[in-house]
């Protein structure tokens, strides 16, 4: 009997071993920083995030093309603050970093469509501008995924006696650029198949052509 509950009282003290482990673990990737004795009213301080530092990516353009060995790639970078919930900014970053890549994507179809038509001769120019709004709203998002979080637990003195607590959530997503490629070139082979004339229809089609040279570079 003796034995048994000796190897009942073993097994115990392994389990709580184990689950004060794994709860140390999970803790160290959040860091928990000292409150300042001096506090005045307005100011701010970070007392929690993950991870300790906000990384360098934080500071990058919110939205960019960048070649990752031999592919390109769309990033794009979002931030909500001021959510007294994490979750609430969690999902709110999410949101935003589809509105941002939406929003980057349409000024990239434009951009590309601007140098590709110094070529075109005036006839078509504004026709084909006007084909261009509707290309730029229908290039749809596909394959974003997000890669990066950082978040912070931010403090604000309201008064001598009061304080509230506040999340500031910053996120990070990528798309591959051939999505947007294919997406893009679908978009314009929908208008393509609009037009009337066979004139026309070669003009859009060289202009097209002009845009994915940029494709490679």
């Amino acid at each position: 009997m003796k034995k048994r509950k000796t190897i009942v009282t073993i097994v115990i003290a392994a389990l709580l071993l184990a689950i004060f482990a794994l709860s140390s673990c999970s803790r160290k990737s959040v860091i928990d920083v000292k409150e300042p004795k001096k506090r005045n009213v307005g100011e701010e301080f970070v007392v929690q995030s993950n991870p300790d530092k906000e990384p360098r990516w934080t500071k990058d353009d919110e939205f960019e093309v960048k070649r990752e060995q031999r592919e390109k790639v769309i990033y794009v970078i979002a931030e909500a603050s001021d959510q007294k919930d994490k979750r609430a900014g969690e999902r709110l970053a999410e949101a935003e970093l589809r509105r941002k890549i939406a929003e980057g994507i349409e000024t990239l179809v434009q951009s590309q469509f601007q140098d590709a038509m110094s070529g075109t001769q005036d006839t078509y120019k504004e026709a084909f501008e006007s084909y261009l709004v509707v290309v730029a709203e229908n290039v749809s998002v596909v394959g974003l995924i997000v890669t990066d979080t950082y978040w912070e637990k931010i403090q604000r003195i309201k008064s001598v006696e009061e304080v509230e607590y506040y999340y500031r959530v910053i996120k990070r997503g990528k798309m591959p650029y051939k999505n947007y490629v294919t997406a893009r070139d679908q978009a314009w082979q929908d208008v393509i198949d609009r037009v009337t004339t066979d004139q026309e229809r070669e003009e859009m089609q060289r202009l097209i052509a002009e845009m994915k040279t940029w494709d490679d570079v």
